[in-house]
């Protein structure tokens, strides 16, 4: 008998849903197959294929005896790739820490994003003793492929604690990692109130831009005795976005511990537009109108731009905008009670920065993995049967650090 020729379409077909490691084992079986698992079109069409069915938390774990630190300052974090529906069968799973998962063997600290299955990394650190000049760095990581990119994007900061410096005051840079669809380049957004920064991995250059029209709300949260800093901007599309407000006190931190949020009218969502480097606002849905007594957040849920708000110390909703840039699009995706949700909001241990903020959505839109930051475990909430789980996994993961992933091919440009 004759061996059977499976048309070469259909090869591409079946080795491009197949998992990574996979993927990368049948590079050894010939050599048109190597070519092909190298090719651009190939590793775009096994990215496309990992969007719909490759759903990943990268979870962030961190040894208890520094659960007093900073994340941002953690020398010893671990990013762990987890599958989704691993987690959703089995929430008492243990993690297995391999020597890759360790940051601190990348010389980086701190995870800025995850886009297309290539996590950016940074570092910083003093470059002169004494005083607060500091010099940073990014890396580009593809935890499935096991490649990750030279330092990139150095940069020096004088006279800052801990990121940039003026005269008067500390003027902190924050980050934020997002994709340029229509020059096919990742970049990191680096920004204060009165400068904006955008670093170009393709180039390895740096440029200043507008400065934003609104200011991003900074705003500082504990979780399992880390600081958080809620809103760092979310990737959807070409574009970051971040809650915002016109006064910028609230990005400086000059206001005092128990002070009442503003009204809800004063928030925008700023965009950025990372291919045109202009900027658009959003406005909140219409129906929210009670000021907030835990600050909402955005997140991205169903390749939809979302708003997370809570209901006086009663429910929980998410407003998902279905067709991004049109106010008229938002539309109510969940409200739940924190009965629901078995969260005693009487309790001493949930206070008035109790934070709720979702991760991500299961491949059958059926369960919600909701991080909590008075909770050392995540929530699964079932959309359809209204049936609430925990995780229970041993290992010390902080779920609100942790952003979605997916396993790719894609090259990390070095």
């Amino acid at each position: 008998m004759s061996p059977a020729v499976l048309p070469e379409e259909l090869i591409t077909e079946v080795l491009s849903i197949l998992p990574v490691k996979s993927i990368l084992r049948f590079k050894c079986v010939c050599k048109p197959w190597k070519s092909l698992i190298s090719d651009p079109f190939f590793i775009e069409k096994q990215l496309h294929q990992s969007q719909k069915r490759n759903k990943h938390l990268a979870l962030i774990l961190c040894k208890p005896h520094i659960q007093t630190v900073s994340y941002y300052y953690d020398r010893d974090c671990c990013v762990v790739p987890f599958p989704l529906d691993t987690l959703l069968l089995n929430p008492s799973k243990t993690i297995n820490i391999l020597p890759q998962h360790r940051l601190r063997y990348k010389s980086c600290f701190r995870v800025i994003g995850s886009i297309n299955g290539l996590l950016c990394l940074f570092n910083s650190r003093i470059i002169r003793e004494g005083e607060w000049d500091r010099n940073t760095w990014f890396r580009l990581w593809n935890p499935a492929t096991k490649k990750i990119s030279q330092k990139l994007g150095s940069i020096t900061h004088p006279n800052c604690h801990p990121y940039f410096g003026g005269e008067n005051q500390p003027n902190y840079l924050r980050f934020a990692f997002g994709y340029d669809n229509s020059n096919d380049t990742y970049k990191v957004v680096a920004f204060c109130p009165n400068e904006v920064r955008i670093f170009s991995f393709r180039d390895n250059a740096w440029k200043n831009i507008q400065c934003f029209p609104v200011v991003p709300y900074y705003r500082v949260a504990l979780v399992r005795h880390r600081e958080q800093r809620v809103n760092e901007g979310v990737y959807l599309n070409g574009t970051v976005s971040w809650l915002a407000i016109p006064n910028s006190k609230y990005f400086w931190g000059q206001y005092e511990e128990h002070e009442d949020l503003p009204a809800i009218d004063q928030f925008v969502i700023i965009s950025l537009d990372l291919g045109t480097e202009t900027y658009n606002q959003l406005l909140l849905p219409r129906d929210l109108v009670e000021v907030p007594t835990i600050l909402p957040t955005i997140s991205v849920l169903r390749d939809c731009l979302c708003v997370s708000y809570h209901i006086k110390t009663t429910h929980f909703a998410i407003w998902m905008m279905m067709e991004f840039g049109v106010q008229e699009s938002w539309t109510q995706f969940l409200n739940i009670s924190y009965a629901d949700l078995q969260i005693d909001y009487e309790s001493p241990r949930y206070n008035y920065d109790h934070l709720l903020h979702p991760l991500c959505l299961s491949e059958d839109d059926d369960t919600i993995i909701l991080a909590s930051s008075h909770e050392e475990q995540a929530f699964l909430y079932n959309l359809r049967d209204n049936r609430v789980r925990k995780t229970r996994i041993t290992n010390n993961v902080l779920w609100m650090f942790s952003p979605h992933y997916i396993e790719t091919l894609v090259s990390t440009g070095g």
